[in-house]
């Protein structure tokens, strides 16, 4: 509730929030970062809650076409795709991508995630891993620090087994929360010097919480303020002894 309240305040009194508090990506070789948030003068989607990068390169990676989008309504929904990624260097190297959000909103009783990916020319590399992370504290993923925030909630990998190659990875994660929360997405990509991949996809789902899970949600919740009233009368009644 303060939270909500934090945030009506902001736009009431005409201050806007952080700039860093928007969808937002990062890529990263492990010594050069590329960052990029939506409005930014690398965005070239033009809506709010879109975000697409043209033709980034980092270190020895080139990424052509980075797409993100985040939705609250209908549904809470972050999607990132990319058309390919490809290490242009002799040697192998390991490419991190993450894109975050803030502010989506609640209740939620648990997130979808699916990701999806396909090698070339990538025998022999090693693992790539895709991971789903949700935080109830609502805070920015992404961005320089390359930050996860909150819980993992869910991780696959796989490695090039024949040329092309391909492997995903879905699942379906409790979580609750019945306020703000923020989502992010991270993607570490081994790849052999000229080895890609394309059919780059990463998304997250929540879904509301079903009449039985909100009846045990308010049974939980009751019970926890019927304890703290019955310590506060408690305690009242050995004040006056």
């Amino acid at each position: 509730m303060l939270k909500k309240l934090l945030v009506t305040a902001a736009f009431v009194t005409g201050f806007s929030l952080p700039a860093h508090a928007v969808l937002q990506i990062a890529i990263s070789d492990g010594t050069t970062t590329f960052t990029c948030a939506d409005g930014g003068a690398c965005d070239f989607a033009g809506q709010a809650k879109n975000l697409l990068t043209l033709n980034n390169d980092v270190g020895n990676f080139h990424i052509q076409g980075t797409f993100s989008t985040s939705t609250t309504n209908p549904a809470n929904a972050l999607d990132m795709s990319t058309f390919t990624i490809t290490n242009n260097g002799a040697a192998s190297g390991l490419l991190t991508i993450l894109v975050s959000d803030i502010g989506f909103t609640g209740p939620v009783s648990r997130i979808n995630e699916s990701g999806s990916l396909t090698f070339h020319d990538n025998v022999g590399a090693g693992a790539s891993t895709l991971s789903f992370f949700a935080d109830p504290n609502n805070q920015q993923g992404a961005g320089p620090g390359l930050a996860t925030p909150g819980q993992l909630l869910f991780t696959t990998s796989g490695t090039a087994t024949q040329n092309p190659s391909s492997f995903a990875g879905t699942a379906s994660t409790p979580f609750f929360d019945n306020d703000l929360f923020s989502m992010t997405e991270r993607a570490q990509l081994n790849l052999l010097g000229g080895g890609s991949v394309t059919g780059f996809n990463l998304s997250m789902q929540s879904a509301v919480p079903e009449p039985a899970t909100w009846a045990m949600m308010l049974i939980g919740f009751f019970g926890v303020g019927f304890m703290a009233y019955r310590r506060h009368n408690q305690n009242a009644a050995i004040r006056m002894v």
